[in-house]
């Protein structure tokens, strides 16, 4: 027995000697190419040492840098009057919360916001409205014998090519010809022989209602915020306007009869093209049975979306909250359409405690909406939405092409803008002028004293520490504090 526990130690280290000796022997007679001596001086400099605190992980650096932001905006809030809010997100993270305004606060053309991602979400980025010619006449020795039939589908920016010439500025702008309609229903007569019409143009809005305007203040109508709202409506509803655009709509005349007046617009094209046409334009419904003669279709839905964000149309968003309405119930109205919207973002699970859709546009002072439901709704949409993409940008286009031009702001920020007596808004997405980040924002200030251009101004530094995100902590902030006294 004790022989054998001592042959069990030393099986071991014998074993293991002996496959020592036979890999020494391999070795020496294998065919490996010797190895250089030679040293390898190695002559790169790191900008940072390994262990340098700018070598900080991003992790590390984000609460640091929500700290800096957050102070930065508690002193902006802190300057805000009682009745005003604001949201900022990085993703899902709320960096900015806004307290809660009981009632919530009136957003004026911020509320497009809601109209436009409904219609995108209801209506699909593809749609186009369509306007049609039709007719139930017949043809006799090239003459038509009865009524051409001008059909409106909701498109609010249908124009003829004299109200697009008072635009300097034509970029994001959507428009559907009229002249490229009349060039349509010119062919097509054409190719049945029909030279003179022993009738009118017919003008039919009844795709929607007839109320032509919102519940608005008397005096936004007079100011011709908008023009009057139609099914079928040419230059947006106004029959004359100074030659160049003088950046407000006051000057301009408003049509008392749109469907009248797009078909007397279609009637000039018309005649322009050589056609006789005998009769008056008019107003009325296209009989049963009629065939379709001519059509056009307007630019897809984000191009009028963005017309309507970036320009702040009034008209624009009021058709396509009817629009809204009519696809979702078959009523083309207003409150059809609002009832439409509440449904689409109530699914969708955006807030809608103290919210109240009463138009598209924002001229309501009867809407409200809180800040935190503004930003719900754009973080869902995303920067790469086609909503993202129709909104001004500052310096740059449409309503905020005046604003922060010549500041690092320019080109960073994509927002729609919103001004009524007593309320100024601003709600989108700011760039990371730093980093591949963007925040998501939303504030809105009612004041009944409120000065405008001076709010307007006092937006420049909130928006600078926004795309300034993630600022870099500062070197004192992350290096190790200096040992206390013991």
């Amino acid at each position: 027995m004790e022989i054998g526990r001592i042959i069990r130690l030393v099986a071991a280290p014998v074993v293991l000697a002996v496959l020592a000796l036979g890999a020494w022997r391999s070795a020496e007679n294998s065919d490996f190419e010797a190895v250089s001596g030679t040293r390898v001086e190695y002559n790169a400099v790191l900008d940072s040492p390994m262990l340098s605190a700018r070598r900080i992980p991003q992790t590390l650096q984000a609460p640091v840098s929500d700290d800096i932001l957050a102070t930065t905006l508690s002193t902006t809030i802190d300057r805000y009057p009682d009745q005003s809010c604001l949201t900022v997100r990085s993703g899902d993270r709320l960096l900015a919360p806004s307290s809660t305004i009981p009632g919530g606060l009136i957003p004026a053309s911020n509320q497009k916001l809601v109209t436009t991602f409904a219609a995108l979400e209801v209506l699909g980025p593809e749609f186009r409205f369509t306007t049609t010619v039709q007719t139930a006449a017949s043809v006799d020795g090239g003459v038509l014998n009865g009524d051409l039939y001008l059909v409106g589908g909701g498109d609010p920016f249908l124009t003829t090519d004299a109200w697009q010439s008072q635009y300097e500025q034509v970029e994001a702008r959507s428009r559907t010809r009229l002249e490229d309609l009349a060039d349509s229903v010119a062919a097509a007569l054409a190719a049945e022989g029909v030279t003179e019409i022993d009738g009118a143009v017919v003008g039919d809005e009844s795709f929607l209602d007839s109320q032509r305007f919102g519940p608005w203040r008397n005096g936004l109508v007079t100011q011709n915020q908008s023009g009057p709202l139609s099914a079928l409506t040419v230059n947006e509803g106004f029959v004359d306007w100074p030659e160049t655009y003088l950046g407000t709509p006051r000057p301009r005349s408003q049509t008392d009869d749109p469907p009248r007046y797009a078909a007397e617009q279609l009637t000039e094209l018309l005649r322009a093209r050589g056609l006789i046409v005998n009769g008056p334009a008019a107003a009325g419904v296209t009989p049963a049975g009629a065939r379709v003669l001519a059509e056009v279709e307007s630019p897809d839905l984000v191009a009028t979306v963005t017309h309507v964000n970036a320009y702040s149309s009034n008209l624009g968003a009021e058709l396509l909250l009817k629009r809204i309405g009519r696809e979702v119930s078959g009523e083309g109205s207003t409150a059809a359409g609002a009832q439409a919207v509440r449904g689409v973002l109530g699914d969708l699970g955006v807030p809608l405690n103290d919210v109240v859709i009463n138009d598209g546009s924002g001229l309501a002072e009867s809407n409200r909406v809180t800040c935190e439901m503004l930003a719900e709704l754009l973080t869902i949409a995303g920067t790469e939405s086609p909503l993202a993409d129709s909104l001004a940008v500052a310096g740059e286009r449409g309503t905020l092409r005046e604003r922060f031009k010549e500041t690092p702001i320019a080109g960073h920020v994509q927002a729609k803008t919103g001004s009524l007596s007593g309320v100024r808004a601003l709600s989108g997405f700011a760039e990371s002028s730093v980093d591949e980040d963007a925040l998501t924002f939303s504030y809105i200030i009612n004041d009944p004293e409120l000065a405008g251009d001076v709010e307007i101004q006092a937006q420049e530094p909130l928006l600078l520490s926004l795309i300034r995100y993630p600022e870099g902590p500062t070197i004192d902030e992350l290096s190790p504090r200096p040992a206390r006294p013991q």
